[in-house]
């Protein structure tokens, strides 16, 4: 082996694949989760440069598949309205023809495409994979239009194989969903309007700041054939509420956060330097992994700052000192965009404007591409190094998100060969966000306190309740607060047109397990 050559135990991915189905007008064209992951994986699976055409067929050589998880899979109560797959990589290795001996469904979360990614490059160096095929898929779009039309689907399937279920953990606590910190849509408010007081911005101010950021990514989309929507939106818009574009809260309008009902899967395979050899693959077609890193951040209500994410900013050092790279060495972006808070703390923690010439995303992100569950950075990936091959020599990073700013992985990609590549040091990314400095909440407070960021809550397009997380101005702890049911004065209060919520002084009184505020007489 030459001082230039990797050695042989040196992980690649040497496959990419898409698919999205857009067109379907009767129950004939909808194509279930496994349907489309499978496509996907067949479509990763053909490679076009084979320099040896008599080597086996590359399913033939996989060892392990792994699947994203299915979003109805995130919640154990939900029931599939058309049923599912008890084993859903089982079902997609007997769609391509693929007897792999170990079959993994994947965890909860849209950092598990490059978390799993970097699982199998550790496997395949450790010589525990020779071939792995990473894939995923969503048909909430079809399953959606299939309700409404009332056409009769079953896309249940019940094997008997046994495989690994990485499974369900939840990010949040009993106290704080009690308090509205349970869905997206309200906990990513919060640390909306947390970043944008943070910035001197108004509601209106950062409502424009957004809807340019997303225009930008729909003229991506609009050119990328496998985006759910690939339509120009402009930022006037955007930025407008509309019978299109309607509320979903206040800050958020409908096509300024991710959109899931999407019909897309994506594939990757990932090998050895040595199998790719041996399968004849040309090195043009290699990508590496530079670099990565896994981390999870605390809890939502304990971390010192609602508007940024230390897990981001870990895993994104982390992944280029491995890789031996800064991020003004990093020309392809693509940063998990379900809410533009999203991209927008992963500037801040990379030390990015957001509005420099570097695109953000090379998908056209969740908005705009399709928010496609888990599965979304498959996507990204396959994009990436798709890219990357084409442009050879380039480095391109995908930050992946979970949870609520909660789960982070992060991957630099590059067709340049890794020379001496190594693991990541275990958990060096998770000890680092674990030694970050967290607020004390306190479960029953009552009293005054200021209020540190809000969400205002809607039901069918109209403002219906609240939640806050506020500071005790002496001790600085934390508290979590809501509306009750039936008080309408602090509910027109929070509304756009009334003086900035933040900074505000409340009057919080708790009640069993719960607790909940009004404004107090004085502004701060």
């Amino acid at each position: 082996m030459s001082a230039t050559t990797p050695p042989e135990n040196t992980p690649v991915l040497i496959g990419f694949g898409q698919i999205v189905n857009r067109h379907i007008t009767t129950a004939e064209h909808v194509l279930s989760p496994v349907d489309l992951a499978s496509q996907a994986a067949q479509q990763a699976l053909i490679i076009d440069k084979l320099s040896n055409k008599d080597t086996a067929p590359l399913v033939s050589q996989i060892d392990t598949l792994a699947v994203v998880r299915s979003m109805i899979d995130n919640r154990i109560e939900v029931t599939h309205p058309f049923g599912s797959s008890n084993n859903p990589p089982q079902s997609i290795a007997t769609r391509i023809g693929a007897n792999p001996s170990r079959l993994i469904y994947g965890p909860i979360g849209g950092q598990s495409p490059q978390q799993l990614v970097n699982e199998m490059a550790e496997a395949i160096y450790a010589g525990d994979s020779d071939m792995a095929l990473i894939c995923g898929a969503e048909a909430t779009g079809a399953m959606r239009l299939a309700l409404r039309n009332q056409w009769s689907l079953d896309w249940s399937e019940q094997l008997d194989n046994q495989f690994e279920d990485k499974g369900i953990k939840r990010v949040t606590s009993d106290f704080e969903r009690a308090h509205h910190i349970n869905y997206a849509i309200h906990t990513y408010a919060l640390f909306e309007n947390a970043w944008r007081y943070k910035q001197g911005l108004s509601i209106p101010q950062h409502q424009q700041l957004m809807a340019e950021m997303i225009a930008s990514f729909s003229q991506i989309a609009a050119n990328n054939p496998f985006a759910q929507f690939p339509i120009i939106r402009d930022k006037a818009f955007l930025a407008s509420p509309s019978k299109d574009n309607f509320a979903v809260n206040t800050l958020y309008n409908k096509w300024l956060v991710a959109q899931d009902a999407v019909n897309q899967g994506a594939a990757v395979v990932m090998t050895s330097v040595n199998k790719a050899r041996a399968l004849g693959i040309d090195e043009d077609q290699w990508v590496y992994l530079h670099g990565y890193a896994d981390a999870e951040d605390s809890a939502v209500s304990q971390r010192p700052d609602l508007g940024a994410s230390n897990a981001i900013k870990e895993t994104s050092k982390q992944a280029l000192a491995m890789a031996g790279k800064v991020v003004q060495d990093i020309d392809l972006l693509d940063l998990y965009s379900c809410f533009p808070i999203a991209v927008l703390a992963a500037c801040d923690a990379l030390g990015i404007d957001w509005k420099s010439t570097k695109s953000l995303t090379v998908t056209g992100g969740l908005a705009c591409f399709g928010g496609a569950g888990n599965n979304y950075s498959l996507h990204a990936i396959a994009e990436m190094c798709a890219r990357l091959v084409k442009t050879p020599g380039k480095f391109g990073m995908v930050s992946a998100n979970g949870g609520f700013l909660s789960k982070q992985s992060v991957g630099v990609y590059s067709t340049t060969p890794v020379l001496d590549w190594q693991p990541a040091q275990a958990n060096s990314a998770q000890q680092a966000v674990d030694q970050q400095h967290t607020v004390e909440v306190l479960g029953h407070y009552d009293g005054e306190g200021v209020i540190e960021s809000y969400c205002l809550i809607y039901v069918k397009g109209q403002p219906d309740t609240a939640s806050i997380i506020g500071r005790i101005e002496k001790t600085q702890q934390r508290f979590l607060a809501k509306l009750n049911s039936d008080d309408r004065q602090t509910l027109e209060q929070l509304l756009p047109n009334n003086p900035e919520p933040i900074g505000r002084k409340v009057t919080v009184m708790s009640k069993d397990n719960e607790c909940f505020f009004e404004f107090s007489s004085s502004l701060i």
